[in-house]
């Protein structure tokens, strides 16, 4: 694989992990997708898109207590508590 190819392959793996996770953000607030989005924040699936899309640890910390602090609606108290 060139190195060309390579650097694709990375920034379409980097998209998909930011899009995961901006989607996973939105479906806090749908009845319908909110247990699956609790399921990926609380999971692996958050840290693994994390650094997939470069977020530091700090800043997934961060992002975290933002949505922690967004309202009982999200339900992601609980983790902030762990945090």
């Amino acid at each position: 694989m060139s190195k060309t190819a390579g650097h694709a392959a990375n920034s379409h793996a980097r998209n998909l992990a930011e899009a995961i996770i901006l989607q996973s953000i939105e479906d806090l607030w749908n009845p319908v997708c909110k247990r699956g989005s609790l399921m990926f924040f609380e999971g692996d699936g958050f840290v693994l898109c994390s650094e997939l899309a470069g977020i530091s640890y700090i800043k997934q910390l961060a992002m975290l207590r933002m949505l922690a602090d967004a309202g009982p609606k999200t339900s992601l108290g609980n983790l902030r508590r762990a945090i």
